[in-house]
């Protein structure tokens, strides 16, 4: 279960155009600046006369400040929720609002408790922000990851987690690091956005970052584990060689976790996908330890059929028939890439694959040409 489970969530890495630092399940998830934008009005109230109605109870929700407005909302000062809600009279609760229109009647289909008191400036300014300037969002929103509202800094990263590695990559060199080396020494930011932040730090850090980088590899708790890719990233965009001398020893190492192995596999492919002419050779020689291990040769095969570098053929084709990659996963992922590099050997080792097993090569031919994008018709 681990295995198909881990190759779900990497499967997901390697098609999702979001951070590949980060959780893929964020891609999933709405902004609070895209959930505003479809809104027809949002706004910050505290709960209030939570009552019993019939079978159900309602709640009245007080406007205090308005995030977007709507002529639905006209100059109301209090909507009612259609559910009972727990209010504390002393310190009432406060929520952030989201309301639509249907057939004529207000449909608040959103609510998010508040802990904090920014969040009404930070999404005014979320909803005016251009999305073609990536850039800049990404500066404004890194503003606001350390920000006291727990609330705003959390969508403030949800929104770099929804960013591209490219996008990533660009703004990073123009942070702040001490900023980024702050939040990750504070044990109170959850470790999901860890790796995120290490690899920003090694954008924009300075040389004593190597050592901070380093001492985070090295210390091998959950929280540094959880952020490992970031942290290899991080350290490759300080300190090239001596990083990826660390992300490969890793993958050779018998003795690593699983998941320490592909959270190197992460660092790879983010790599691959922002600057691949800058570390193509270093790409290749991790990917070839990937490639080496049968319990995850498929993922770099994949990789390496996916980006078409076709470098490593006669290594790739030099894993078929052995004992550590005989899984179909595995010896299915060698006849797929074979099919697809264009050198002689590949060729030969698909004649050869014909005469013993024709009907699994013509089986692999099929789902090649199911996942080619059908060219479009000639305009007449």
């Amino acid at each position: 279960m681990l295995r198909c489970a881990t190759l779900l969530t990497l499967l997901a890495f390697s098609g999702a155009q979001a951070c590949t630092y980060c959780d893929p399940a964020n891609l999933k998830l709405q902004t609070l600046r895209q959930e505003a934008r479809t809104s027809k009005f949002v706004f910050v109230g505290t709960l209030n006369n939570p009552r019993l109605v019939g079978d159900s109870g309602v709640t009245d929700i007080l406007v205090e400040q308005v995030v977007k407005n709507d002529p639905a909302l006209g100059k109301k000062k209090a909507i009612t929720l259609p559910r009972w809600m727990p209010v504390d009279p002393k310190k009432p609760p406060r929520m952030l609002l989201f309301v639509d229109v249907y057939e004529g009647k207000i449909d608040p289909f959103r609510g998010i408790m508040l802990r904090g008191s920014g969040m009404t400036d930070y999404l005014k300014a979320a909803i005016e922000l251009d999305d073609r300037e990536r850039t800049a969002s990404l500066l404004f929103y890194f503003r606001h990851l350390d920000s006291a509202d727990p609330e705003v800094a959390a969508d403030a990263f949800l929104e770099f987690a929804k960013a591209s590695d490219a996008e990533v990559a660009v703004v990073g060199p123009k942070l702040d690091p001490k900023k980024l080396r702050a939040l990750l020494a504070d044990t109170k930011v959850p470790a999901e956005r860890l790796g995120l932040f290490a690899f920003l730090l090694g954008s924009c850090g300075t040389p004593a970052d190597i050592d901070f980088l380093t001492g985070l590899l090295d210390k091998g708790d959950n929280r540094s584990t959880a952020a490992l890719s970031g942290v290899l990233g991080g350290l490759i965009e300080r300190q090239p060689e001596a990083g990826w001398k660390r992300a490969i020893a890793i993958l050779d190492d018998p003795k690593r976790q699983y998941q320490d192995k592909l959270a190197v596999l992460g660092t790879i492919r983010f790599f691959q996908s922002c600057q691949p002419k800058e570390h193509r050779q270093s790409i290749l020689l991790a990917t070839s330890s990937v490639v080496a291990q049968g319990d995850m040769a498929d993922m770099g095969i994949e990789d390496l059929r996916r980006w078409k570098w076709f470098d490593l053929t006669k290594h790739v084709l030099s894993q078929y028939g052995k004992p550590t990659h005989a899984a179909p996963l595995v010896k299915n992922a060698i006849i797929r890439y074979a099919l697809c590099a264009p050198d002689a050997q590949a060729a030969t080792f698909i004649k050869s694959m014909r005469t013993t097993d024709i009907e699994l090569v013509r089986e692999i031919e099929q789902s090649l040409e199911l996942d080619r994008p059908i060219p479009p018709k000639p305009k007449p």
